[in-house]
């Protein structure tokens, strides 16, 4: 039934509940959307009385969607308006289904009973399928109130109003969040934290007084501590922002403790897309013997030993710990960290990366701290044993950086750990602070974990979405548009794409993401032909939940468009994210929120094995790789525009997160390749890149280069071309989908591989000192090993001779001969050619040999050449002998 599956769709996207933290009062802004949805169910009906069912259909729907929206954002003052929405939502979906019915009939009718005499003038009997709008309102709420729901607790936006009847003093219903095994084994006691009202002289925390007492969460310790730094330097209030307390939320004192009158504490995060409230009490895990607080704390300031720590970053802490689900929470990077508590943008460098440029960060690096435009932490590996000057390291831990500094000592950065040594014998140990030379940096860490400052990028903009596996709605590759104008037309500037994956439980580690970013100019298939041996250094799935993306922007391009691919690869069935554009006051950008549907599309798909998965065109099985004969036609009606039409092709290829793969579209006569040649490559996706190859051309029908022969140019003028799909290595196999895009109807056939159908044998060889005897010209040409072959019937025949381990270009040629008593060689009947270095090796045309023996020569162009071989033979009947012959 309709009614049920739009209701069913409408209660999954807008929610059937609320949670009872949301108290949003009935405002203006909802008598808009109230009037907005009155109106659409006029429509509708106006549309339905005239007949016109498409368009009624699709306003009873839209109606529906606005009148449930409506209906979630009630408080208990409103439900009986709520109910009314409600009816006037099932109202609409009611008469949505009825026209459905109505129509359904209409075209039954009409297929079944040719001789009808209904008049059916006038009425429209098709459907438009009702699409969604991911960049309306609705669905972009939708996708953060979807993510308001982490680690089974209930996290709304900020903006949201709480409800204010609560206990005081404050006890948080959830309860504490989980201790990590360190705590737990010390069974450490929850106490509310003594009130503290009023302090007559404002202390600044400083990050040296930072103490971490539980290892898991590294990140955030060092996360503070830099705020702490860059609030020092700066006097910026990164972290102190994030807590708020007293009876008015949102008021925070003069002091250097807030006020604490009800003993609630609101924690302002950035989480699952946008700022979130988590809800925490006053109380904090102290050590049962000895008082000392066990999670994050302070020392008391140097200038009055005796006088009481600050507590907010330990309420900070807490709150961070409620939401990743408590303080024994899988870790994370402190970019990240920072990311929440402060929204400034994460970046993350692999210092053992094959793109890391050494004189270029510390550039940007050295600069952006100067400046306070970005804070930075350090991450060491995974290796247990890491020491720099006889200084133990902890592998997998983030340490804070509270100096960089360039000077005739040379590049220094002063290190922070925060570490305690729970068997340390002194309550309050001091933070080591650490000189460690940019050089020694580069050598003992792993990571950079850079935050920037977002009021550094004037245009912002925003984009919530979903990854989907559902059946036939599977849409793990999202893709973005971007559009961007330059207000300077000589400025080179970058703009930056921040992907965000969304958690609803902080415990999985198995979730992947990759963001791709490409200018569409560079999409168009010119990229360098060595790019076909390589792998792209962008575009790897990571883990993370975050992936930051820099694109540099030519002062030749005063405008364009940045096409950004969104991938998700793991087992969840709806996964919400994020997508972040942030460009300088020099660029105006927005999304292109809609993005042309092409008319002609195709779906295939296929599966990489140990037989056609053939690597790279520098192996001689590329040839082997599943291959496809794309032509394209002219628009249908349209006969003026034959010879002259234009494609607009695009394909997207799809395989795991592990494997590297490539598009190349080759000019032919739709036949498969055997080499890929650089003038005859039409387009390329470029360097092999993880899990997602894509390619966009427009395709002439009437390119024609004066490079070729005039028999070339007409089957380019065909529209024909050969689809070549490569992962970078033969072992790299696995399942792959294919999808083209069209602006023109075109065909897409598999092309079969040599010698499908066919019995197939493969023969190896070698040619020694002895019997590397050359070619035809050579004296020594009959030394050459040569293979006897039985035929016992008429059969189809076809062989192609390879180098095992192609190392140098080596000319190539297999001719066959009729044999003779006397094993002379005389006339030949088949041959490759002409020698050819063709990586694939040469092969001979398929032909018909009738039943008798016959000798294989396989043979070098110049004589000596001492290499292993391979002969692929390919006949129509089984029983073929093949044997390497001696000649008398």
């Amino acid at each position: 039934m309709l009614y049920d599956a739009v209701q069913r769709n409408l209660e999954l996207r807008f929610g059937s509940r609320r949670s009872p933290y949301i108290c949003t009062s009935m405002s203006t802004a909802n008598r808009p959307a109230d009037q907005e949805a009155e109106l659409t169910y006029s429509k509708a009906a106006k549309a339905e009385l005239s007949r016109d069912y498409d368009v009624a259909f699709r306003l009873y729907v839209k109606s529906a969607e606005l009148y449930l929206h409506l209906s979630r954002t009630w408080n208990d003052n409103f439900s009986v308006q709520a109910g009314k929405w409600k009816a006037s939502a099932a109202k609409a979906l009611e008469r949505a289904e009825k026209i459905k019915a109505f129509v359904d009939k209409r075209k039954t009718s009409s297929q079944h009973d040719a001789t009808s005499t209904v008049n059916t003038s006038g009425v429209s009997t098709i459907l438009t399928p009702v699409g969604i709008d991911h960049f309306s309102p609705q669905e972009q709420s939708f996708v953060l109130k979807k993510g308001a729901s982490i680690n089974g607790l209930y996290f709304p936006l900020w903006d949201q109003s709480v409800s204010q009847m609560i206990q005081i003093p404050y006890e948080d219903p959830d309860g504490p969040p989980k201790l990590s095994p360190e705590q737990a084994k010390v069974s450490p006691v929850w106490r509310h934290v003594p009130p503290i009202r009023t302090i007559h002289a404002r202390h600044e925390i400083l990050p040296q007084e930072i103490l971490q007492h539980v290892v898991t969460d590294c990140s955030v310790c060092a996360s503070i501590s830099v705020c702490l730094e860059h609030a020092r330097r700066f006097n910026s209030n990164l972290a102190r922002d994030a807590v708020f307390c007293g009876v008015k939320r949102g008021l925070r004192t003069d002091s250097d403790e807030m006020l604490q009158s009800d003993g609630r504490y609101d924690i302002k995060i950035l989480f699952n897309g946008g700022w979130r409230r988590v809800l925490v009490d006053d109380q904090l895990p102290y050590h049962p013997v000895n008082g000392m607080l066990m999670c994050m704390s302070v020392l008391p300031p140097r200038s009055d030993p005796t006088a009481a720590p600050a507590l907010w970053p330990s309420i900070l802490e807490k709150g961070y710990m409620k939401l990743m689900g408590g303080y024994d929470f899988p870790g994370s990077n402190s970019s990240i960290d920072l990311h929440a508590i402060a929204g400034w943008i994460p970046e993350h460098i692999e210092i053992k990366g094959s793109s890391f440029e050494r004189e270029k960060t510390w550039e940007r690096v050295a600069e952006g701290f100067a400046r306070g435009h970005c804070v930075l932490t350090l991450g060491t590996g995974v290796n247990p044993y890491i020491t720099w000057e006889d200084v133990d390291l902890l592998s997998s831990h983030s340490y804070a950086v509270i100096d960089v500094k360039e000077s005739d000592d040379g590049r220094i950065l002063t290190i922070l750990d925060t570490w305690v040594n729970p068997n340390h014998e002194k309550q309050f140990q001091e933070p080591r602070a650490l000189q460690v030379p940019w050089l020694d940096v580069l050598n003992v860490f792993d990571g950079i974990y850079l935050s920037w400052d977002t009021s550094l990028w004037e245009n912002q903009l925003t984009f919530h979405g979903m990854w989907k596996r559902k059946g036939q709605d599977e849409t793990t590759i999202r893709h973005t548009s971007l559009r961007f104008a330059k207000r300077s037309p000589r400025v080179e500037e970058e703009i930056l794409v921040l992907l965000t994956r969304h958690v609803t439980d902080s415990s999985r580690t198995m979730d992947y993401i990759s963001l791709k970013v490409q200018l569409e100019d560079d999409m168009e298939g010119r990229s360098n032909f060595l790019d076909q041996t390589t792998i792209a250094a962008r575009g790897t799935y990571t883990n993370s939940t975050h992936v930051l993306v820099r694109t540099k922007v030519l002062s030749s391009m005063p405008s364009g468009v940045l096409s950004i691919f969104a991938s998700y690869d793991g087992d969840g069935t709806e996964v919400g994210y994020t997508l972040s554009a942030y460009a300088t006051s020099d660029f105006d950008i927005s999304w292109d929120e809609t993005p042309s549907s092409p008319p002609f599309t195709k779906k295939i798909e296929g599966i990489l094995t140990s037989k056609n998965a053939g690597g790279n065109c520098t192996y001689p099985t590329f040839m082997a790789n599943p291959q496809y004969h794309l032509q394209m036609h002219p628009e249908r009606g349209s006969a003026s525009t034959v010879g002259r039409s234009k494609a607009k092709v695009a394909l997207i290829l799809q395989t795991s997160r592990d494997t590297p793969v490539n598009i190349s579209l080759v000019y032919s006569q739709g036949g498969r390749i055997d080499e890929l040649v650089e003038n005859e490559l039409l387009a390329s996706s470029g360097a092999y890149s993880y899990g997602m190859a894509q390619v966009r051309k427009d395709i002439s029908r009437n390119s024609i280069s004066n490079l070729f022969t005039q028999i070339i140019s007409q089957f380019k003028a065909a529209g024909d071309s050969t689809v070549i799909l490569s992962a970078f290595e033969p072992h790299h196999m696995g399942p792959y989908t294919l999808r083209v895009e069209s602006s023109l109807p075109f065909d897409l056939r598999p092309i079969p591989q040599e010698g499908a159908g066919m019995y197939a044998k493969v023969v190896r060889g070698t040619w020694t000192r002895d019997n590397a005897g050359g070619g035809p010209t050579s004296e020594r040409y009959s030394k050459n090993p040569i293979f006897e072959i039985d035929i016992p019937v008429l059969t189809q025949f076809k062989i192609r001779l390879q180098l095992i381990r192609p190392f140098t270009p080596t000319s190539l040629n297999i001719t066959i001969f009729p044999a003779s008593p006397d094993d002379a060689l005389r006339r030949h009947i088949t041959t490759s050619g002409a020698y050819n270095d063709a990586i694939s090796g040469v092969a001979t045309p398929q032909l018909s040999l009738a039943a008798g023996k016959y000798l294989a020569v396989p043979s070098t162009y110049n004589p000596g050449v001492e290499a292993g071989f391979q002969l692929l033979v390919y006949t129509s009947v089984a029983g073929i002998q093949v044997r390497e012959k001696t000649l008398r």
